[in-house]
């Protein structure tokens, strides 16, 4: 469940978080030929068996229930139509992603402790993951970009050359320092936007202000492993999350 720990990146923590990935997958294998690819296939896994366990406690075909997530609904509000308790779900899900993390320990793809983070995150990725929308997931692709902008132009670059740096292999800071730029500058740049989108969402209704409150106090400690995690070692950790 590397998807947990890796979800920690701006998207996935900061707002409410998820990845789109359970609404766009099918349930069907797949995998990347980079490096890169891998890592989102191995993140993707952990989302594609939540969908799958889900779609199975409900009585539908993944297939069914991603399009209807496409569509606009809530896993709790197809659970609900087929009569089945959304509760059940999360709790077949947070069973499902344990059984994966404990499997993954113990193959050693993860340690213990990051396998202990994992399982402590998997109740609240269970329950956004069931009673949340897919526009809560597109809001969170949508600070994730704002970070990139915030920290190509705090760096001096353009955002396709902070992404194909990325691509290298380098992380946000090593491309600041780079272009002799303060990596605290940088992370302070990305939390004063993201600290902006939240408390947009606020005002648009979309997020509570309790829950905002505890992203705003998350956001430091998230955007400094953002900007000084290496892309290689993102991925490095378990099968499964996101602040």
């Amino acid at each position: 469940m590397k998807k947990l720990v890796a979800a920690v990146t701006v998207a996935g923590v900061l707002l409410v978080g998820g990845s789109a990935a359970w609404a766009q997958s099918d349930g069907s294998g797949g995998s990347g030929t980079s490096a890169g690819a891998a890592q989102q296939g191995r993140r993707g896994h952990g989302a594609r068996l939540a969908l799958q366990t889900a779609a199975t406690t409900i009585g539908v075909s993944p297939q069914d229930l991603a399009g209807q997530i496409r569509g606009g609904k809530t896993v709790a509000a197809v659970a609900t139509e087929h009569n089945v308790d959304p509760a059940g779900v999360v709790n077949a899900v947070v069973a499902a992603l344990t059984q994966q993390i404990d499997q993954a320990a113990v193959q050693g793809k993860i340690d213990g402790n990051r396998a202990d983070q994992a399982k402590q995150k998997l109740p609240d990725f269970a329950n956004r993951f069931v009673n949340e929308t897919k526009s809560n997931q597109g809001r969170g692709r949508a600070v994730l970009k704002d970070a990139a902008n915030a920290a190509a132009k705090e760096i001096g670059v353009s955002v396709a050359d902070l992404k194909q740096a990325r691509k290298d292999g380098k992380s946000i800071a090593q491309v600041a320092k780079d272009h002799n730029k303060s990596v605290d500058d940088v992370v302070n740049a990305i939390v004063k936007q993201a600290t902006s989108d939240v408390d947009q969402a606020v005002k648009d209704g979309k997020l509570d202000s309790k829950k905002a409150d505890q992203i705003k106090q998350k956001l430091p400690d998230r955007v400094k492993q953002l900007v000084n995690r290496e892309p290689k070692q993102r991925g490095a950790g378990t099968t499964t999350t996101t602040s």
